[in-house]
């Protein structure tokens, strides 16, 4: 579920919570609600130095109408994933960690890590070959070291984190909604089943037929 921007903490620590909400609200010891209350005016102090973290309500109201369909969009996109996971099996890409034990997963992007010496192509290869056929994808994410300010300010290279380098080039993620159809979700796995196959080192997939733009499926989260 989105709320546009912003989010929620679910805590068990009175204390903790009082200190993340003041820190959220550029450090005040009172909010609006608390400041301007039935009770009258209510002076405050800055007790922390704070950021502007804090959701508006239209934000908030966004997010209260989504937590009623949030149970079945959780169920629709754990279709999808494990649909995807079964079709994806034996392709030249690495498909997500399986679910540890006793836990809810968000299945909140499915992500694929391309292995171009099986597959002859690269990762953005693989995306430009998607999208051709009318399928989003995106990058999920780019490492952070690879980007220019951490790079000249932190003096990083490539090779300061060679695990976290590989992945950031392999690794896209394919459309994930609750809103897909049966229909595009075959759309997706069809797709990506004929790019990924593994592939003998002359053999390239062809990439020459554009599914009409009214017909992308995009890379929804």
């Amino acid at each position: 579920m989105t709320t546009a921007e912003g989010g929620m903490l679910c805590l068990d620590d009175s204390e903790l919570v009082e200190q993340i909400r003041t820190r959220a609200l550029h450090g005040l010891s009172a909010d609006a609600w608390r400041r301007f209350s039935d009770d009258g005016y209510k002076h405050y102090e800055v007790a922390y130095p704070g950021f502007k973290y804090n959701m508006t309500d239209i934000q908030a109201a966004l997010g209260l109408c989504q937590l009623r369909k949030i149970a079945s969009w959780q169920k629709r996109r754990e279709e999808i994933w494990q649909r995807y996971d079964a079709a994806f099996e034996g392709l030249s890409c690495r498909r997500p960690s399986p679910v540890e034990p006793d836990t809810v997963h968000a299945r909140h992007l499915y992500t694929l890590q391309v292995d171009p010496d099986r597959a002859r192509l690269t990762r953005d290869e693989a995306m430009a070959a998607l999208h051709e056929r009318g399928i989003g994808t995106g990058v999920h994410y780019r490492a952070i070291h690879l980007h220019k300010y951490y790079r000249q300010r932190y003096l990083l290279s490539p090779d300061s984190f060679p695990v976290a380098t590989e992945v950031s080039q392999r690794i896209f993620s394919l459309p994930l909604s609750a809103k897909l159809t049966d229909e595009e979700v075959d759309r997706v796995i069809t797709a990506v089943r004929d790019i990924l196959s593994p592939r003998p080192a002359f053999c390239r997939p062809a990439t020459t037929w554009r599914k009409p733009a009214w017909q992308h499926v995009e890379s929804t989260s």
